[in-house]
């Protein structure tokens, strides 16, 4: 009885020590292969749970999401001469487990290549754009050919020779470039007359001085693919930056004195406009105001004409009063002869009072 108790212990440690060497998962997030002694053996992509040889089988896991890598910053030549210090990033992504593993290893490495990869050729496309696209909507362009550029991995005549099809491979792309001003132009497809000379010859005389390149995909090398390349910063150099800003200032200022003098030249236009019809309205007022006035005396002098025609007499009597009012007015003293024509209602307010001379 405890030797069959020994044995079921045996069997219970060996299956709980066996089990988890004979069984792995895969998540969804992850891609996996399988070597035996080193020595690949399987690869799965999909999610699940699988088997493997206990302790001679080894399980190496990586993620198949997308991954970021941070370029280090680099300071770059534009095409018209200008600096800029640009910061990018690129995201990428495995695509074959056993290549990944046969060429790079881990994802430490990955990323360090992807990194060199993406800073390389954002360095020899912006030196072939001008710094005005680079910081302008034309970025978007560029960083699309730097993807592009970046997903080829350049081999050299030989090995393309061996691909399955020759020069005539699916998978071969064939670059012309040259050389302009020390910069390597974008590289073009060759013409059929070119392509059937490059058959037989690595240098054809058609192609004069250019120069040919072989690529074939990134993925087909290095087991991974760039998905997106993106510039963060494409700022000027710190030495240059303080003169740059300095400048942009004082066209700010030069657009702002403008404006301002633009603004006051309208005020004082505004200004004038407003006085002129100021000065209008008040010399139509002021001359309908003299009419009313002119018509207003002519109708008293009409009506007091016609008063004196009645009652002359009326009259020298309202005179003698305004003149009462005016001469004795206030601390006056005035010192007149008794028998003068201004005392003449004085004395008598019928005004039949005349001064009349003793014979």
């Amino acid at each position: 009885m405890s030797a069959a108790i020994a044995s079921i212990i045996v069997v219970i440690v060996g299956v709980i020590i066996v089990v988890p060497q004979a069984l792995f998962t895969v998540d969804e997030t992850q891609l996996a292969i399988v070597t035996n002694l080193g020595k690949f053996k399987e690869d799965y992509q999909e999610a699940g749970l699988y088997f493997k040889a206990p302790f001679v089988e080894q399980v190496t896991r990586f993620d198949k999401r997308l991954q970021r890598v941070e370029a280090p910053p680099a300071s770059v030549l534009t095409a018209d001469k200008r600096n800029l210090v640009i910061d990018a990033y690129a995201r990428y992504r495995i695509t074959d487990p056993l290549i990944f593993f046969q060429s790079l290893t881990e994802e430490r490495r990955a990323d360090s290549r992807v990194g060199d990869i993406v800073a390389s050729q954002l360095r020899r496309e912006v030196a072939l754009d001008l710094q005005a696209d680079v910081i302008g909507p034309k970025r978007v362009e560029i960083m699309e050919r730097v993807k592009i550029a970046s997903n080829l991995f350049e081999i050299e005549r030989q090995v393309a020779l061996e691909l399955p099809g020759g020069l005539r491979s699916t998978s071969l792309k064939i670059l012309i470039t040259e050389l302009v001003d020390g910069v390597s132009s974008r590289g073009e497809i060759p013409t059929p007359e070119e392509f059937e000379a490059l058959l037989n010859d690595p240098s054809p005389a058609i192609l004069g001085v250019r120069t040919v390149a072989y690529f074939v995909p990134l993925k087909d090398e290095q087991g991974i693919e760039i998905i997106d390349v993106r510039i963060k910063r494409a700022d000027f150099p710190p030495d240059v930056a303080s003169s740059i800003y300095a400048r942009m200032r004082a066209e700010r200022e030069r657009i702002a004195s403008g404006l301002r003098a633009e603004g006051s030249q309208r005020d004082a236009e505004i200004r004038a406009e407003v006085d002129r019809d100021v000065q209008i309205l008040l010399q139509g007022a002021e001359g309908t105001a003299a009419q009313l006035r002119g018509e207003a005396e002519q109708e008293a002098i009409g009506i007091l004409a016609a008063a004196l025609e009645e009652d002359p007499e009326f009259y020298a009597f309202r005179r003698s009063l305004e003149a009462y009012k005016t001469s004795l007015a206030g601390d006056t003293t005035i010192f007149l002869d008794p028998d003068s024509d201004l005392f003449r209602y004085l004395q008598d307010p019928s005004g039949a009072a005349k001064s009349d001379p003793t014979p």
